[in-house]
């Protein structure tokens, strides 16, 4: 149990009831960038807007990964709790002007102006748990705040859908608001963090070119999607590039740069991010892919669809739980890593074998294993590169961190999604005839493909099968990558005191 010698001024019930609430807080930003799934058809078919159905996604991704980094750094200089409000507020306000869009377009503007509070309200978030848990502690507490991370992403369709079946698309976003309010109420009153402001010069050029770079980078992918060759995806990407450049060489000569380039000369962060990358890849990239195969291949629906995927939660819970408090107890993470990346490479495999007819509890037992294996992964890592940075380098490591997660989903969403399409386009046209052009035209809802005649039905199940099996066998060499990684990670002693209680004897001092 955490006591009052953890953090001074933090009760046992003041602890529980912040970090229930900063938890919350995780499960509902990052609960946006899958719960949109199944309202998309809904919504544009309302605004009749079909050629912006991506955007609607994307834009929140885009913003979001671009804040991660921008908000951890002004927390380390300004700090946690003056941000995180801030961020909250940006939430708070993008959730309200996404329910009341009138547009397609307004809704992808609000959808980006959400997306900056919702990377912000991540990464603070966990870079708060570090403030206050010490290291060889925070295992018992970073499950709840992975469950909350991975399992929002796993559960979004469900709950899209069942607010879609239920209610209207804007409830998607209206129901943030009371529980956001309560966190914030919350955070207000009981998240008193002492902080003492330090003078620096911020690095504005900096955030800009970071911000160019990965809004380039990530509007580069998804547009990828439909021709990797075109002239303005190869445009986006050249700038990407170029921008990146630029950013290092600016970040080499700032006084306070906004990504501390020395954290990647830590071997233990570097290897960390890689890894998390890869798991970010398996997760983000892969979970959807899933789905869709249970609603195009079994033609269930979108609820139903999300029902069956709820292994990989088991699978995640148990990994949080279990290994959270095995880590605080034995004071070593090294092995957990490279245990969760075993058992996601056998999960994988798995559930690649996939066809129009797999057995359900056999992807059912391979979905455990691959949440288990993703789980463990990021409860590690995140303990570990937050063990082997100073207090002061605290938020904009946990942020780093969490956007190279992100960019690794970004990564497999948009390689995997080529995959597919690929598949389609070749195996349909194989199977019936049709031109490969028009061989995407008849994958719609699941309801309309079970009606296609016999030979087309059966065309598009197979090769949704095979496509999505082909995703899992790219995911389960990531998988394969990943592990190298965890295998090189470096075991360092688990610090027995919060960093936040070494900075205020350090201030007192």
């Amino acid at each position: 149990m955490a006591s009052e010698s953890l953090v001074p001024g933090f009760t046992n019930k003041r602890l529980f009831v912040v970090l229930g609430a900063l938890a919350l807080a995780v499960m509902l930003a990052n609960l946006e960038t899958s719960i949109i799934a199944t309202a998309l058809p809904t919504i544009t078919g309302q605004f009749n807007a079909f050629e912006s159905f991506a955007w609607v996604g994307t834009a929140y991704i885009v913003t979001s990964a671009i804040s991660t980094p921008l908000l951890g750094k002004l927390s380390d200089l300004y700090g946690r709790r003056m941000i995180f409000q801030i961020t909250m507020g940006l939430f708070l306000v993008g959730s309200i002007l996404c329910g009341a869009s009138q547009s397609i377009g307004q809704l992808i503007a609000a959808r980006a102006f959400q997306g900056m509070g919702g990377g912000g309200i991540q990464a603070l978030a966990f870079a708060i748990l570090g403030d206050i848990i010490p290291p060889r502690e925070r295992g018992r507490y970073m499950g709840y705040f992975t469950l909350a991370f991975v399992g929002s992403a796993l559960l979004g369709p469900l709950v899209g859908g069942l607010i879609i079946d239920h209610f209207s698309w804007p409830w998607i976003f209206y129901f943030n608001v009371p529980f956001i309010i309560v966190v914030a109420i919350i955070c207000h009153f009981a998240l008193k963090l002492p902080f003492t402001r330090r003078t620096a010069k911020l690095d504005f050029l900096g955030a800009g070119l970071l911000s160019a770079t990965v809004a380039s980078l990530m509007i580069g992918l998804e547009e990828g999607r439909s021709g990797w060759t075109d002239q303005h995806v190869l445009v986006l990407f050249a700038i990407s590039i170029i921008t990146l450049i630029l950013f290092i060489l600016v970040e080499q000569r700032a006084d306070e740069p906004m990504i501390p380039l020395r954290l990647f000369s830590n071997d233990v962060v570097r290897t960390a991010a890689l890894l998390g990358m890869c798991a970010g890849c398996i997760t983000y990239g892969a979970g959807s892919f899933l789905s869709l195969y249970f609603q195009d291949s079994l033609f269930v629906s979108p609820t139903e669809s999300g029902l069956r995927s709820l292994p990989q939660m088991l699978g995640v819970t148990i990994a949080t739980f279990g290994l959270g408090r095995l880590i605080s107890k034995s004071g070593k993470y090294r092995k957990f890593p490279i245990i969760g990346s075993v058992c996601s490479i056998g999960g994988l495999i798995a559930i690649a074998q996939i066809d129009g007819s797999t057995p359900y509890l056999f992807l059912a037992i391979a979905m455990i294993f691959m949440g288990f294996g993703t789980a463990a992964i990021f409860t590690s890592t995140s303990i570990a590169s937050q063990n082997a940075v100073e207090y002061q380098d605290l938020g904009v490591t946990t942020a780093t961190v969490m956007f190279l997660r992100s960019l690794g989903g970004s990564f497999g969403m948009a390689i995997f999604g080529t995959v597919l399409n690929s598949t389609i386009r070749i195996e349909i046209p194989k199977k019936i005839g049709l031109p490969a052009d028009e061989a995407s035209s008849i994958i719609r809802s699941p309801e309309e493909i079970k009606m296609l005649p016999t030979a087309a039905r059966d065309a598009v199940v197979d090769s949704v099968a095979l496509g999505v099996s082909r995703i899992y066998w790219l995911c389960a060499a990531v998988a394969v990558i990943g592990l190298l990684f965890a295998l090189s990670l470096r075991e360092l002693p688990l610090r027995q005191r919060a960093g936040l209680s070494d900075a205020m004897e350090n201030s007192a001092g």
